[in-house]
């Protein structure tokens, strides 16, 4: 599994890989955006240091003025001047944070794109394991720190380095002995950052499986699906006090962390302040001593203190931001580089019909196979009816006929092609269906039925005709007011539907999208016996001419179909028409006479 490379793929990903993955991915979304935003940062940086040299002028010119050897009108120059350097810096951190803003959330779009487009492509077996969930989540967290990272890393190119070069210059050329205190201010701090990386990097491995759980219990606590059952059961205190426990171990995590991480702080920002006073008192010596000006004095006095504010925000806040946010972004790139299906894309026969050979399947961490040595086949345009009790294996079944699993052993084809060797896209394309926790999306009605198939131009007679097979009747004032463009949802101040109307609006859905192979799998386990009825001799009607494949564990919807298919702890108990099964007496009978009892 893809899970267990991870050891091996977090050693491959360290910070220059980073740097050489992130940044051309990142530019390459807007290039013209970024070329502007770091050329503004590389004049800022510059103009900080100039303005330190103005301001030795300046101070230096008025120094001259008092003692009679410079004019006034040479004090106003230089104040002018002075001015406006700081006006000219001020409009280009503007600037900077302007454009810098407009680029981020380009960038973060095409990221959360790239998640996305990922997620389409790994294999879904991958989603019923638990680390890769985690993984997906670290993932997702991690799109905007990777942002981060990249003008992190840009500044410290443009701004930071030009601003450093500048103001080493400039001291080495006042006393080369101001540069070396420099050092004793610098090199602690960043000491302290490379001790301080590993153990932040750390942190998101150690929390993502709990920021998950926190998720689950806020959503089963006061999600909309889940607060009718938790208040009316009494449950409500019970998730409450699984979710304050997550959250315990994760502040708790956290705060170790972070306690760690302040004991490394607090030792290196005690020896910078060192060095800190080591450059005060060297100035003080200087000056006295006649060997630098009262203007560079005042200039370099004044300016250690951007210096050293500059010194602790590159390393304490943007190299300290690295090593917070290195895990997230390592997380990023490792999802990034998760297996994806490369198979080719391939055109099946429309007239095919659907094989298994001894297929069998288990999911990742089993130790058995949920189901076993599976052998049939569904003639094209035929109803099939998988049945069975709950865990016989019905949706794990349908899941490999349509390709979204590959057998553990086996094979399904369709034709003379095997699921397995070709892409999701081929498989899913001539694919659609309406199932059990079918999609009630906070859209429009339009929408809700075009979701299956985007890429199709809207066709309003289309659309309609769809709504209308399903008995929805879209001009209903009273049920959609706005026809189409009715908004199905109240948290966007729209309308909120019946469950009944939901699923014909879900199986409109499912038969809007173009495809020869069409699944309804248990979708009415929520609807009363009538609706049901009425929803699978539609169902019946509209599947005509395509390969229909239902899911159900009532017997009696299961009349409708050419063939049904008999599941029993994972294997095929028997197949045959429903006379047909009836009249065996078998498995399929006992059920059938078991459920009509509910009816007596």
């Amino acid at each position: 599994m893809l899970a267990n490379h991870k050891k091996a793929e977090k050693e491959n990903i360290n910070i220059v890989t980073m740097i050489k993955r992130i940044i051309p991915m990142c530019i390459a979304v807007k290039p013209s955006y970024f070329l502007f935003n770091r050329t503004v940062s590389l004049l800022q940086g510059i103009f900080i240091g100039i303005n330190v040299v103005i301001s030795q002028k300046f101070f230096d010119t008025i120094y001259k003025a008092s003692c009679g050897t410079e004019t006034v009108k040479k004090c106003i120059w230089m104040f002018a001047i002075y001015l406006a350097g700081i006006l000219f810096t001020d409009i280009l951190e503007n600037m900077d944070d302007y454009s810098l803003q407009i680029h981020i959330q380009r960038i973060l779009g095409e990221l959360n794109r790239k998640i996305n487009r990922k997620s389409a492509t790994i294999d879904p077996i991958e989603y019923e394991n638990p680390r890769n969930l985690d993984d997906i989540n670290k993932a997702a967290n991690g799109a905007v720190p990777t942002v981060k990272f990249l003008f992190i890393v840009a500044a410290i190119v443009t701004r930071y380095f030009s601003y450093f070069i500048f103001m080493s210059i400039y001291l080495v050329s006042l006393k080369p002995m101001l540069i070396l205190c420099m050092l004793f201010v610098f090199m602690p701090v960043f000491i302290g950052q490379i001790l301080r990386s590993p153990i932040f990097s750390n942190l998101e491995d150690d929390v993502a499986p709990m920021r998950r759980e926190m998720d689950a219990y806020a959503n089963a606590a006061s999600g909309k699906e889940f607060y009718k059952e938790t208040r009316n059961l009494g449950s409500f205190r019970y998730i409450t006090d699984l979710l304050t426990q997550t959250i315990h171990g994760f502040n708790g995590a956290v705060w170790r962390t972070n306690k760690r991480g302040a004991k490394i702080d607090f030792c290196c920002n005690t020896l910078s302040l060192i060095g800190y006073g080591g450059i005060l008192y060297l100035l003080v010596k200087y000056l006295l001593a006649g060997e630098i000006s009262v203007g560079a004095f005042v200039a370099v006095y004044n300016s250690i203190g951007m210096l050293f504010s500059k010194m602790e925000e590159f390393i304490s806040r943007v190299i300290g931001n690295i090593s917070l946010d290195f895990g997230l972004v390592r997380n990023f790139l490792r999802f990034l580089d998760m297996k994806s299906d490369n198979r080719p894309d391939k055109e099946f026969d429309k007239q095919a019909d659907i094989t298994a050979s001894n297929v069998s399947f288990r999911y990742p961490n089993m130790d058995r196979d949920v189901v076993r040595n599976l052998n049939f086949t569904i003639k094209k345009g035929e109803t099939v009816a998988i049945v069975g009790e709950n865990g016989a294996g019905k949706t794990t079944l349908v899941k490999l006929i349509t390709g979204l699993y590959k057998p553990t052993d086996g094979y399904v084809k369709i034709g003379d092609t095997n699921v397995n060797e070709v892409s999701y896209r081929s498989l899913f394309h001539r694919v659609s269906g309406v199932f059990q926790k079918y999609q009630r999306y906070a859209v429009t009605l339009k929408e809700n039925v075009m979701i299956s198939e985007m890429d199709k131009t809207f066709n309003q007679d289309e659309v309609e005709n769809v709504l209308l097979k399903n008995d929805i009747d879209m001009n209903n004032k009273d049920i959609f007011p706005d026809g189409l463009r009715t908004m199905l949802s109240r948290e966007f101040n729209g309308v909120d539907l019946s469950g009944g109307q939901w699923q014909r609006i879900a199986i409109a859905r499912g038969f809007y999208r173009d495809s020869d192979i069409i699944v309804l799998d248990e979708p009415t386990a929520a609807i009363d016996p009538l609706e049901e009825s009425w929803i699978y001799s539609k169902f019946a009607k509209m599947s005509k001419d395509k390969t229909a494949i239902i899911v159900t564990h009532r017997i009696g919807s299961a009349k409708i179909a050419d063939t049904i298919i008999v599941m029993k702890d994972g294997e095929i108990a028997e197949t045959g028409s429903h006379e047909q099964l009836l009249s065996r007496g078998g498995l399929y009978a006992d059920m059938y006479h078991a459920q009509a009892l509910w009816y007596d």
